[in-house]
């Protein structure tokens, strides 16, 4: 679900606990929050549009929390980023029309997550949510990318391919 809840919001109770239930029959529920739900965290990366979506090196934080990143006060500590930024999408004009959106939210992370997660499934049907985080995570890369003179470090961003590779080394 491309959306997330907090206590104060209507249906709180009743979602959280179809999340509960989804989650005793092993079915992932993926949702922008996935912190509450799950204690997974995420987060979207930023992507300069003319850069090549398919290599890494093309990321950045992603534009809405940039600023906290630089100044130091953002922790990635196990974070799993994934791309938000910078997407083509079907336009509300025409059938026949693309819209271009250079600054994406947690929304446009979820879908990525969630077909990662079905390829795992497809690699190892037994997966549970847990063990498809912790793979994420183990297998995502961490790059390095200079901002006004300075170098830094970013990830653990999802990288699709060794998440695989891993699942059906370890059948």
């Amino acid at each position: 679900m491309s959306i997330g809840w907090g206590p104060k919001d209507i249906g709180y109770k009743e979602v959280t606990e179809a999340v509960k239930r989804a989650k005793e029959e092993n079915i992932f529920v993926v949702s922008s929050s996935l912190r509450h739900t799950y204690g997974f965290k995420f987060n979207g990366l930023g992507r300069n549009p003319l850069l090549n979506p398919d290599v890494e090196s093309s990321y950045t934080p992603g534009l809405w929390w940039q600023k906290d990143y630089y100044n130091g006060k953002y922790d990635s500590n196990n974070t799993l980023l994934v791309p938000m930024d910078s997407r083509s999408t079907a336009s509300p004009t025409g059938y026949n029309d693309y819209a271009f959106y250079r600054e994406g939210g947690w929304s446009w992370s979820i879908p990525y997550i969630a077909g990662v997660y079905a390829l795992a499934c497809q690699v190892d049907p037994n997966i549970d949510p847990e063990e498809f985080w912790k793979v994420a995570l183990k297998t995502g890369d961490t790059i390095e990318f200079k901002n006004k003179g300075k170098v830094y470090e970013l990830g653990k961003i999802i990288n699709p391919v060794k998440l695989i590779q891993n699942l059906k080394a370890n059948l």
